[in-house]
């Protein structure tokens, strides 16, 4: 993790906060993790946009979220205005008053905040447990149900076990090139390098085939890095969910 500035680490300050508030599980309980200051309060409202941290002199602070969000984007939302409560808190220890970070750009501290709101909601920890499966067509299934369970969007969540565990999501659909037809990659969840390199192989006959006329697909692709095992299921006739692990160097390194 790339600590920005001079702002701590938005991983291990998510890691504290959720230990104090003896969380272990998903999805993360966010009124316990509120409930650790009794002058921070949860306040929903009719917003233009999807909320903010409103500070009440030295009473305390609101976190205002729109009440007209989905519930995972109300969750995020909380967790991001958390986000701007730790820094101003820590600085308050520091200085003596409640303030966000001075001589850091704007920007930054909104990465910050979007991090630490990841590492809130999604803990490597948890994503970790939730996700340790051998099984393909069993891993498939929970990776699929798992962004319901930490009751955040499949985006977010798809995003993330790439981060943690170097599993790409990916969706393919059906297209037609001269007259026949080819899946093709619909959105990938990785890197641009592990989307590229998805694009080539199911460009290839065989696994264009494969995919069109099995409800399932299960093979192992050779990369620069190692074998990188997929999976993948029809959703509709014209759209697959595909899951690939690849080789995880951290892993390697560690053995």
């Amino acid at each position: 993790m790339t600590v920005i500035s001079n702002l701590p680490d938005p991983a291990l300050a998510a890691e504290k906060l959720l230990a104090k508030a003896g969380i272990v599980g998903a999805p993360v309980d966010l009124t316990k993790v509120l409930s650790l200051w009794s002058n921070l309060f949860l306040v929903e409202e009719e917003l233009d946009g999807t909320g903010y941290l409103l500070q009440i002199g030295e009473l305390g602070a609101e976190i205002l979220i729109n009440k007209a969000d989905r519930e995972e984007r109300k969750r995020f939302t909380i967790a991001h205005e958390l986000g701007h409560w730790v820094l101003g808190i820590s600085l308050k220890k520091k200085i003596g008053h409640f303030s966000q970070p001075k001589n850091v750009r704007y920007a930054e501290i909104e990465k910050w905040c979007d991090t630490f709101a990841t590492n809130l909601l999604m803990p490597q920890a948890i994503v970790r447990a939730s996700l340790h499966q051998t099984d393909p067509m069993l891993a498939i299934d929970l990776v699929a149900r798992a962004a319901a369970s930490f009751r955040v969007s499949e985006e977010a969540f798809f995003i993330r076990t790439w981060e943690v565990l170097r599993i790409q999501i990916a969706y393919l659909q059906v297209s037609v090139v001269s007259g026949v037809k080819r899946f093709s990659v619909e959105r990938s969840f990785a890197s641009a390098e592990a989307a590229a390199f998805l694009s080539d192989f199911v460009e290839r006959s065989a696994i264009a085939n494969q995919a069109q006329n099995q409800p399932f697909v299960y093979f192992s692709i050779p990369s620069a890095e190692g074998n990188v095992r997929c999976v993948g299921r029809k959703v509709t006739p014209e759209r697959m969910f595909m899951m690939l692990k690849w080789p995880d160097k951290r892993e390697d390194q560690a053995q």
